[in-house]
């Protein structure tokens, strides 16, 4: 039974933050530390290796490249009902994320002095989809999406292979209906440290985005500065804030769709209501004989807690202070609610809009901050694929205009060639 804690929310919520930020382990880094110099020492030779000892492939007829055949027969052993629905949450995530696009601006003053804004492109970025305990194409959908709007050149996906070689049919359907043609069969850490430094086979990129395991995060972490990554993902977390009993059903299938993730997930749910916390553990129990991922799951509620909140005042602090993945304010009056809300990744309204939408449907992403983050960051979006850069005109006389100020100014920080650079354009 999962426990209604009453008292001392604060200590319970650095505890389960603690858990999603783990990314310090020293055995960890001591491999990725091999794998990395594997990597830049042998290139393809140490993938295909790692790829054996992590993916059990058969290294004599392992390819790290998708063929076309293999492209093509991946039709033949998907539904149709598989392409429509796939088709469907790819121009949902489309028409949200095109909202997103960033326009160039400039300004000029009446005394002739231009300045303002251009958005570029990120060249070329590595989209990771992480396999082993599940087939992921919605993060192809989530990735790709907006990297294409915002102009990305080439977009290079890797994904883990199963033992014989192959990627699942969803995955090359996915990434062939988006028209990615780059796709390579290789994940883990040994992924992200090729696609940082290039190999024969798989190209270097600008940056590397996408969710994985603890492996994945810390390598990612450690090529930062080599390219540029998104936000460190953690294991998936959700926060339900519910007041009436009524929905106590759906509170539990809310925390328990994200359990089944991973066994480091995360799921808590806030109320004034003690009935409606009782009614959640009753859910729980009654729902959780029915779902498959057992192991999974008898994991992760470990790491789920119900607060009972004193008041409603409360309940906005904890909200804030969780800042949590995913935020499901599950009133009739959701929007009450919302105006309090100052940190989260993303946030479903009502009682009938569950996580399950965003993961892969309704059009927001699903790529979010996880552990507390979302204090300081926001979902993955078009302007992490963008970067931009900013211009500036003088006329002389306008120059000439600060040419006192610059001079009082570059003397207090003692840097005369700063004002040399003014003084030879005035003489």
């Amino acid at each position: 039974m999962i426990p209604i804690i009453r008292t001392d929310f604060s200590h319970h919520i650095a505890d389960l933050h603690q858990t999603n930020q783990k990314t310090d382990d020293p055995q960890i880094l001591a491999t990725l530390s091999q794998i990395r110099h594997d990597i830049i020492a042998k290139g393809d030779a140490a993938l295909i290796g790692y790829t054996q000892k992590f993916d059990r492939i058969d290294p004599k007829t392992f390819s790290l490249s998708v063929s076309d055949e293999e492209r093509e027969a991946a039709y033949h052993q998907v539904p149709t009902e598989f392409i429509v629905a796939i088709k469907r949450a790819a121009t949902n995530i489309e028409t949200f994320h095109k909202a997103q696009r960033p326009k160039d601006w400039e300004k000029t003053s009446s005394a002739g002095i231009t300045y303002g804004l251009r958005y570029t492109p990120i060249p070329k970025v590595g989209l990771y989809v992480p396999g082993g305990k599940a087939v992921y194409p919605s993060s192809i959908l989530m990735t790709a999406i907006p990297a294409q709007l915002a102009g990305v050149e080439e977009c290079i996906l890797v994904t883990p292979p199963g033992p014989d070689g192959t990627l699942a049919p969803a995955i090359l359907v996915t990434a062939d209906i988006l028209g990615i043609k780059s796709i390579y069969k290789v994940g883990g850490a040994q992924a992200i440290f090729a696609l940082a430094t290039g190999t024969a086979t798989l190209p270097k990129v600008d940056k590397i985005v996408g969710p994985g395991n603890i492996y994945v995060t810390m390598a990612k972490q450690m090529v930062y500065g080599q390219v540029d990554i998104d936000k460190p993902a953690g294991p998936s977390e959700v926060l339900v804030y519910i007041q009436d009993p009524a929905y106590a059903a759906f509170a539990a299938a809310d925390l328990l769709c994200q359990l089944e993730h991973d066994p480091l997930a995360v799921a808590i749910a806030i109320s004034e209501n003690e009935t409606t916390l009782q009614a959640i553990q009753e859910e729980i129990t009654r729902q959780l004989p029915l779902l498959k991922r057992q192991e999974i799951l008898a994991a992760s509620l470990k790491n789920t807690a119900l607060f009972l909140s004193p008041d409603l005042q409360t309940s906005y602090t904890l909200i804030n202070e969780v800042a949590a993945e995913h935020l499901v304010i599950m009133t009739d009056h959701p929007k009450d609610i919302l105006t309090h809300v100052k940190h989260a990744g993303s946030v479903f309204l009502g009682t009938h809009t569950p996580v399950t939408l965003g993961d892969y449907m309704a059009g927001p992403n699903h790529v979010l901050p996880t552990g507390g983050t979302a204090r300081f960051a926001s979902p993955l979006g078009v302007m992490d694929f963008m970067k931009y850069h900013s211009y500036l005109h003088y006329p002389e006389k306008e120059l000439l205009a600060c040419q006192d100020e610059l001079k009082i100014l570059t003397e207090i920080e003692g840097l005369d060639a700063h004002f040399a650079a003014v003084e030879i354009r005035l003489k």
